[in-house]
């Protein structure tokens, strides 16, 4: 067989996509960690024997795309094929080689069949710890954030390492649950291998090149012919995020996108140089976010294997913050990389509106980490995530409290809850944040949570960690509107009702309260233009207050219900036209 027709195509093509999701299940199922099993940090992807990527797991944080397809290249130059026999597990956690951050660690298995290599599968997971500092951006290299795993073999020829895993449990805060969730890694890659062999007997294969051709070939052509549908040109915006760590200096991300024909190439050229805190970004990493950019705009349907970055190239110069040398210090990645969608929807926003969203309130998300002993004497090392307001598209308003471009999921309340000492008083839908807009942003979330006393709290202290912008209209990094839309508000922290930055390590008592709301998306479109109905059904909904619906949307309501002053609020928006220069969108 040289062809595959197209529906057997597709057949198979799903075969993969349920083979590398059963192995995510088996990951789940087995790890110890809430990372994994609550929040869904991490990924797993089959490769051909090449080392290209076919496939990885449906739920997966975008920051994966551009990092996995040179994965698995990186542990082949370190370990050719020929070097390796079945029952090989190989592992490496650099920043350089692997996704970007010493926290996740990659474990890939070949998949043999008939005595030969036709591929291989990966599974890679964010861990609770790595050791190194508590986690912050404070970092001044990589040196201080933790072990380095260079690449070698965990498992060989199906016997465990033993001293590489006793090396890791010696140096981590919660070595139970890091050393678990290592073990679910490789037991995901043994889910994908059995898969795999399994469905090349079925159907009487010697191995999966056919397949990889195809499938590669159909995403690239997939890509390229949507690519061809927007307009050639160059399409410019930059971003300026707040300065960092002990820094005094802002953080410029500037991008010069050029469209020619079915290509698309994006150049950071001009941000900022690296900085001295945890925030770096690896160029594979910048390569996710900006191709996740692109493909989410244009071509989302087709799932994702290494065709769909070949009409992409990325640009940063070495040694900026989008294109960082070792030993800087990369933590906190996510706290620039977030930004990039942002960066290129707001530069394509001319040229294909209907296709962007305004800035969303959950770049990047608020992530606390609590580091501490319950009254029990139980240690625990645990993280809460937070999530803002999605932005407004074109089409429809944004989602409430939704991660983006992050994927991951919201932790419940009970998790934290029962993983750590802290008690949540408030947890709710936060009013007026939301960005107006003809299509409003989504609201944000305000979070109280306290360390209580007695039993149920803790006599020593918690150390805990709250990583995030803060993004406040009032701020240098606010959540900004698209074509007339507003920013998006809130993202505001207390600490026993005293105004703190977010980014710091705070050492908790019994009896602290930590209160935050995170930020509403940007609205799209102007205010004035959006349904009256609309505004009154938010009011109603304790989204947007009476006296918001007043000042942002020239909604005047009356009485306990919400009734629209038809007569007042038309000479209100009448007396208040759109600034002069706002393009107003076309309803579609």
């Amino acid at each position: 067989m040289d062809k595959l027709d197209p529906i057997f195509t597709k057949v198979l093509w799903s075969r993969l996509i349920s083979i590398v999701d059963e192995a995510a299940t088996g990951l789940v199922r087995t790890a110890y960690s809430l990372v994994v099993r609550d929040f869904h940090d991490y990924c797993v992807a089959l490769y051909d024997a090449e080392g290209d990527m076919l496939v990885h797991s449906t739920k997966s944080t975008p920051g994966f795309i551009g990092i996995m397809p040179p994965l698995m290249k990186n542990f082949l130059a370190a370990m050719p094929v020929e070097t390796l026999a079945d029952g090989d597990v190989l592992v490496t956690n650099d920043p350089w080689l692997a996704t970007s951050h010493n926290l996740d660690i990659s474990v890939a298995s070949p998949i043999f069949y008939d005595g030969s290599v036709i591929g291989f599968a990966v599974c890679v997971v964010h861990h609770l710890d790595i050791g190194g500092r508590m986690a912050c951006i404070d970092s001044r290299d990589m040196y201080e954030e933790g072990l380095k795993i260079p690449i070698l073999k965990l498992y060989e020829g199906g016997r465990r390492n033993d001293t590489a895993f006793a090396f890791l449990g010696a140096n981590v805060r919660a070595p139970v649950k890091v050393q678990g969730d290592l073990r679910s890694q490789v037991v995901s890659n043994n889910v994908c291998i059995r898969g795999v062999q399994k469905m090349v007997a079925e159907y009487g294969f010697r191995d999966l090149s056919l397949l990889a051709k195809t499938i590669i070939g159909m995403s690239e052509h997939s890509l390229r012919a949507q690519i061809r549908k927007l307009p050639n040109g160059t399409y410019r915006h930059r971003l300026r995020l707040p300065p960092v760590g002990g820094s005094q200096a802002s953080v410029d991300l500037v991008l010069t996108m050029e469209v020619h024909d079915d290509g698309i190439l994006l150049d950071y050229g001009g941000s900022s140089q690296e900085v001295a805190a945890a925030v770096n970004v690896t160029l594979p990493m910048t390569m996710s976010y900006s191709a996740y950019s692109i493909k989410v705009a244009l071509d989302p349907a087709v799932p994702n294997n290494i065709g769909c970055l070949r009409p992409i190239e990325v640009r940063a110069p070495l040694g900026s913050v989008l294109n960082c040398r070792p030993p800087a210090p990369t933590w906190a990645r996510s706290m620039v990389s977030h930004s990039l969608p942002e960066l290129v929807f707001a530069a394509l926003a001319d040229a294909m509106p209907e296709h962007t969203i305004a800035a969303c309130g959950s770049t990047p998300l608020t992530l606390m980490t609590f580091n501490g002993r319950k009254h029990n004497g139980e240690q625990f090392l645990a993280v809460a995530s937070h999530i803002g307001g999605f932005g407004a598209s074109f089409q429809a308003d944004g989602y409430p409290c939704l991660p983006f471009p992050n994927n991951t999921a919201v932790i419940p309340v009970e998790v934290t809850e029962n993983e750590t000492c802290m008690l949540y008083l408030k947890k709710e839908f936060a009013v007026d944040t939301a960005g107006p807009g003809r299509h409003r942003g989504g609201v944000g979330e305000e979070v109280v949570m306290i360390v209580p006393e007695g039993d149920q709290g803790t006599d020593l202290p918690v150390t805990t960690s709250i990583r995030g912008w803060g993004r406040s209209p009032e701020s240098s990094y606010p959540v900004l509107g698209l074509l007339g839309g507003q920013p998006g508000r809130g993202g505001h922290l207390t600490l026993n009702n005293k105004l703190e930055s977010q980014n710091q390590v705070f050492s908790l008592r019994s009896g602290d309260v930590i209160r935050l709301t995170t930020p509403g998306g940007g609205g799209f479109g102007d205010p004035l233009d959006r349904d009256p109905e609309l505004v009154r059904q938010d009011a109603l909904a304790g989204l947007v207050s009476m006296s918001a619906a007043r000042t942002d949307y020239g909604i005047i309501l009356n009485g306990e219900n919400f009734t629209i002053d038809q007569a007042a609020s038309a000479a209100l928006r009448q007396a208040r036209p759109p600034k002069a220069g706002v393009a107003r969108p076309r309803s579609p």
